[in-house]
């Protein structure tokens, strides 16, 4: 790695450690002066390009059976740590090509091994290290590490939300909501954006968020719900049956199906054969009026 006289060794060094951390020997930096002018770079690349900053990477010699199949397997993990060397010399957000800014990333704390932050955030130890470069598991504090984007996703906090209340929503715990986030204390505010685990499937998708309101129970949830207090509870974690206001339940969606309107139905004789109310059925699918037409398809819970 050979760099310029009016630079010093800072930019060589970063791009030889990620070099190296992409699998590659780690050779030296060094710089070669111009023997007939010693205060003159050899290399005109070098020479003619100031005040640019130049560098001469090798990543290794064609000639050697050895770098040439290393070359051959890993020449673009090589170039892509040139890449994030720059940008982390630049003071930019560096952002590997299998991700986009919104992929989330986590600082390794006091303790922390390859193996807890896996467990954590629902990935591998592998999977971790393939994500970021590693060639062993050994980290330290400080170190900025990739997470797979597929187990978090944002949580926009809404009135009535605690800490409590959406850790337990996605089967976190308070402490792994805050390390997450990097909460110092327990106050939140209506629209802050949360990293938050994702469940197999996306609340949204498969349950709707019940919040706690004064005077509810298990009980009185469960029969507005039409499952039981059971269900509930395994659904959610619960260890017993006592609430608080402002808690976050799951509750499974009810399920829908469609109706086509036939010659002759109403919304009262709809709603009446399929157990429902014609208020219901119109809230569900935007109704002003109690018109149909022929063919009009109707969601139905």
């Amino acid at each position: 790695m050979i760099y310029g006289l009016r630079n010093d060794d800072t930019l060589a060094t970063m791009i030889l450690n990620n070099i190296g951390d992409a699998g590659q020997l780690k050779r030296k930096v060094y710089q070669r002066r111009l023997p007939e002018d010693p205060s003159k770079d050899y290399y005109y690349i070098i020479r003619e390009t100031n005040p640019m900053q130049s560098l001469l990477v090798e990543y290794g010699f064609i000639d050697n059976s050895a770098d040439q199949k290393k070359l051959q397997n890993n020449l673009e993990d090589y170039v892509e740590g040139v890449v994030k060397a720059i940008a982390e010399y630049g003071g930019y957000n560096y952002t590997p090509p299998n991700m986009t800014e919104e992929n989330n990333i986590y600082t390794v704390q006091k303790g922390d091994t390859l193996s807890k932050i896996a467990k954590e955030y629902n990935t591998t130890v592998e999977e971790l290290k393939k994500l970021n470069n590693l060639d062993s598991d050994i980290i330290k504090i400080g170190q900025v590490l990739y997470l797979p984007t597929t187990n978090i996703i944002n949580y926009t906090v809404q009135k009535g939300d605690t800490l409590y209340g959406i850790a337990n929503t996605f089967n976190m715990t308070v402490d792994e909501l805050k390390r997450l986030n990097n909460l110092t204390s327990n106050t939140l505010y209506i629209g802050q954006q949360l990293k938050v685990k994702s469940l197999n499937q996306t609340p949204s998708e498969e349950y709707e968020i019940y919040t706690v309101q004064k005077g509810d129970s298990l009980w009185l949830i469960a029969q507005k719900n039409n499952i039981s207090v059971e269900d509930i509870m395994e659904l959610n974690n619960l260890e017993t049956i006592n609430l608080q206001i402002g808690d976050k339940l799951k509750i499974p969606k009810k399920q829908q199906k469609k109706y086509i309107v036939k010659k002759g139905d109403s919304l009262w004789s709809i709603a009446k054969d399929n157990d429902t109310t014609v208020e219901e059925i119109k809230l569900l699918n935007n109704l002003n009026s109690n018109l149909l037409s022929i063919g009009q398809v109707l969601i139905i819970p």
